[in-house]
This record gives structure tokens, C-alpha cells and sequence, in this order.
């Protein structure tokens, strides 16, 4: 009897491992996967807008990259200054104006290419460019860190090309 207890045990925690290591299913919600018209697709764009974007978006992140590197850095800094047993509230308050400023550089950065690309669309583009706001046409991260892919907007220009 005890034999059998153990038989179903070890077969138990072999189906339980199992599928766990399918992961999560998705319940009929297609969470992840591109829905519809993602991205840029929803304005129609033309392939001279399309390009034209692309190279401001490179441009772009070649612009901001660095900026959000030393960001963190700072970030990670302040969190060793607040942590130190007698904080420097002189070197804390000099990181945070630091931070505030990269921040500012970011935002200022975020909002000129928004005009650049907002530049290149026709007024019915605009329009729907617009309405999106700082939502923008994101990657499937929608913005909440470390959640996994969503429902987003998808990458670049058009996905479902």
C-alpha cells in the first residue's frame, strides 16, 4: 500500500512539472499576439512614410540610448546614497536634480520626434497619430515593465505585413 502512495505521488509531481513547464495557457484571449491592425498599420501609412519613420525611430534611440543608460545609472546611485547608514543628503539632492534633468533631456527628446514623425503623416493620419497621445504605437510592452508581452501596438512601422 505504501508503494502505491508513492507510485502516484512521483506521478503526481511528474504531471504537476509538466505543466508548469508549459506555462501559462491563454484562455482563448490571444494575449501576446498581434491583433488587428498594430503599430503604424492603422494610419496606412505609404512605404516612403514607412521608411522615412523607421529612420527617424533609429535616430531616435541612437539619440535617447545613452541618455536612459545614465539615467539608470543615476537611479542606482541614489539608491546606493539613500542606503548608505549615514545618507549624504547633499550627494542625494545633487543625484536627484541629475535624474530630473536626463528626465527632462528624455521627455524634450520623446517630444520632438513625436513632431518629427507627426510631420510626415497627412491630416487624417495625424489625427489618429495624435489621439494615441504618450500611448503612442509602443512594442507589446505597453508601457508596464517586466509584465510580459500584451495586447500592444507592436513594432515598428507594420506588423501584420
Amino acid at each position: 500500500m505504501k508503494r502505491v502512495g508513492n507510485i502516484l505521488m512521483v506521478a503526481l509531481l511528474l504531471a504537476t512539472t509538466t505543466a508548469m513547464a508549459q506555462g501559462p495557457r491563454n484562455r482563448g484571449n490571444n494575449s501576446g499576439v498581434q491583433q488587428g491592425k498594430s503599430g503604424y498599420c492603422m494610419l496606412n501609412l505609404t512605404p516612403e512614410q514607412e521608411q522615412k519613420i523607421n529612420d527617424l525611430r533609429v535616430n531616435h534611440l541612437k539619440e535617447v540610448t545613452p541618455i536612459k543608460n545614465e539615467l539608470r545609472e543615476k537611479q542606482a546611485h541614489l539608491r546606493t546614497l539613500e542606503s548608505a547608514d549615514k545618507p549624504d543628503m547633499a550627494a542625494i539632492n545633487k543625484t536627484i536634480d541629475e535624474i530630473g534633468a536626463l528626465k527632462t533631456k528624455l521627455m524634450k527628446a520623446r517630444v520632438a520626434h513625436r513632431n518629427e514623425v507627426s510631420q510626415l503623416l497627412t491630416d487624417e493620419q495625424r489625427v489618429i497619430f495624435n489621439s494615441r497621445g504618450n500611448r503612442g504605437f509602443k512594442n507589446g510592452m505597453k508601457g508596464r515593465k517586466g509584465r510580459g508581452m500584451g495586447k500592444g501596438m507592436g513594432i515598428g512601422p507594420c506588423m501584420s505585413n
